[in-house]
């Protein structure tokens, strides 16, 4: 066994290793930050964010080493106007730059523009900035793109030998090589995704989420709930995220950039044992189809690189899930023991996971109890000890705490209506006509409880791609999504009903539940986004591809199944790519 993982595994790890290192020599890098105030100098990190005074004058000064990069930019947001810009100690007509007085747009500075002013010499620059504050916060966030030829064919290589070493170790496990084959498809798509994303881009309260690592990593203290806009949350996280955050910012590398990839490999997790999920309940066609929609589910690829608790919830969650699931299977305790320690952990990272431990809890009523009459082993004596230790804190903890802290921080324009029809009515000539939704405008949908759920399941709040082609795109994929739904009902209305089944059922039900109780005690647009709720596609899917293929499924009926899936899978995948 030890002489064939030296043959297969061990080249394929060095391999990785060498090209890792080969693409952190060669990737663009800002280092020695300087800060300026009121004549005193102080070195400085980015993101770089202090209070300040309104009309505050500021500089910053930054070395920006481009490596291997053939091509590079710089993505700047200055916080809050840049008033003077030097690269070499040339000036640049900065005010030409939209975006040079605003945070939330920033701009962008590459390469051809820099060498009309500077030269062609650009290996190694330093840039000098002088910046006003408006009020608030002040500061600057910087981070350098690289692309090329060499960066591009390390980057192949270094996937196409974590690709061998997927399908090398899940051969040794005898897993199913179309999941594997399925899981390197979304692995591509997330690569692509986050190689193209900005840290903040398309997230969520993103500056309180690196404000909470940042506490952690520098102060190195865990925050009060009211230290920062996201310190309520719990700290698992935000502890993982700080260790990450000081091993690269002390390699010099962004920081920010590698908590957005330390989230990617999560995501990977939250892949793997989604379709390992998935293997466990379905057989056939149907678990093909069910896998290919989890891997390319516009939502779940969204999150991957986003800066937030969610995508580690996702991962802990199907953890939990595949765990209960195997313990049904099985009967083996270590799986009832996986299955709680990490809803515990998923739950100290988010408390939606008090579903998590809902589901822990259905899997002991129905196959946990019926086997204390006939005697439990001691791994699942231990497992249930540890649950009831858990369980009773969780319960503690939701009844004398506030789900969402920061709710009374939103303002009247995201307050929703809470009438019965907001409820019981899906608007489905809004979820078609309009290709995204926002929290923000009634025309889109968001008073509808099912339409902003539904929207909200493919591409978030967000208005991802606003050309034609864009529009066109997620026009489809919504009408695609309408056809899957109706399969997903007739799928759950034809399932045979297993504890397997009872389990994916009494999943989707605390989800739903859960997200109807969040908008009721908050009346937001945005309480109802689905990204609280991403790992209910793993009841939803399995009904989707039963109805396409399952038992009693027609030739044509599979015709049609098969065809939407496949225009659902390509334009989401497209759609992705050109973010």
């Amino acid at each position: 066994m030890m002489r064939s993982i030296l043959k297969r595994e061990v080249p394929l790890l060095v391999g990785m290793l060498l090209t890792a290192i080969l693409s952190y020599v060669m990737t663009p890098k800002i280092d020695n930050v300087l800060l300026t105030r009121q004549g005193m100098e102080s070195r400085a990190d980015m993101p770089l964010s202090v209070p300040m005074g309104e009309g505050e004058n500021f500089s910053v000064t930054m070395d920006v080493f481009t490596g291997g990069a053939g091509d590079f930019f710089l993505d700047i947001h200055p916080d809050d106007c840049v008033t003077d810009l030097k690269v070499n100690g040339v000036e640049l007509p900065f005010r030409r730059y939209p975006g040079f007085c605003s945070w939330n747009t920033g701009f962008i500075l590459g390469k051809k523009e820099i060498q009309k002013y500077v030269g062609s010499d650009l290996s190694r620059m330093r840039i000098d900035m002088s910046l006003r504050n408006n009020g608030g916060l002040g500061g600057i966030t910087a981070v350098v793109k690289g692309s090329g030829f060499l960066l591009s064919a390390v980057s192949v290589l270094f996937f196409l030998l974590l690709g061998g070493l997927i399908f090398s170790v899940g051969s040794r496990f005898k897993i199913d090589y179309r999941l594997l084959l399925v899981f390197f498809v979304g692995l591509l798509l997330r690569v692509g995704y986050t190689q193209a994303t900005f840290y903040d881009e398309r997230g969520h309260d993103t500056g309180g989420h690196v404000h909470y690592i940042q506490i952690i990593a520098k102060d190195h203290h865990i925050p009060a709930s009211n230290e920062c806009w996201t310190c309520y949350h719990p700290p698992v996280y935000y502890v993982a995220s700080a260790g990450i955050w000081n091993l690269f910012d002390w390699f010099g590398c962004s920081p920010q950039n590698a908590v957005k990839w330390f989230d990617f490999f999560i995501s990977l997790l939250a892949l793997a044992f989604g379709l390992a999920c998935i293997g466990n309940v379905l057989w056939g066609q149907p678990r093909y189809i069910a896998a290919l929609l989890w891997s390319v589910w516009p939502s779940f690829i969204l999150a991957s690189p986003r800066l937030g608790n969610d995508i580690l919830f996702y991962a802990m969650h199907a953890v939990a899930l595949w765990g209960c699931l195997r313990y049904i299977k099985t009967s083996a305790g270590k799986y009832f023991l996986t299955a709680v320690l990490s809803a515990a952990v998923a739950y100290w990272t988010k408390s939606t996971a008090v579903v998590t431990f809902g589901i822990v809890g259905v899997t002991v009523l129905v196959h946990t109890l019926p086997r204390v009459l006939r005697g439990l082993g001691r791994m699942e004596w231990a497992s249930v000890a540890v649950l009831v230790v858990v369980g009773a804190i969780v319960v503690i903890r939701v009844l004398g705490g506030d789900v969402v802290a920061n709710a009374g921080g939103n303002d009247n324009t995201v307050l929703i209506q809470n009438h019965p029809g907001n409820f019981l009515f899906f608007d489905i000539r809004a979820f078609l006509v309009n290709p995204y939704i926002d929290p923000w405008h009634d025309e889109l949908g968001r008073q509808f409880f099912w339409n902003y759920l539904a929207k909200t399941s493919l591409f978030g709040e967000f208005k991802l791609l606003e050309t034609l082609a864009g529009r066109w795109l997620a026009s489809i994929v919504s009408a695609c999504f309408l056809v899957l739904l109706a399969f997903g009902i007739r799928g759950f209305w034809k399932s045979r009903w297993t504890k397997l089944k009872v389990i994916l059922a009494a999943q989707a039900l605390f989800f739903f539940s859960a997200m109807i109780a969040l908008r009721l005690n908050y009346p937001f647009s945005c309480s109802n986004d689905f990204r609280y709720i991403v790992p209910v596609l793993l009841s939803c899917l399995p009904w989707v591809a039963e109805g396409i293929a399952g038992d009693g499924s027609t030739k044509g009926l599979k015709a049609i199944g098969f065809s939407v899936t496949a225009v659902f899978v390509v334009c989401s995948s497209i759609l992705m790519l050109s973010l």
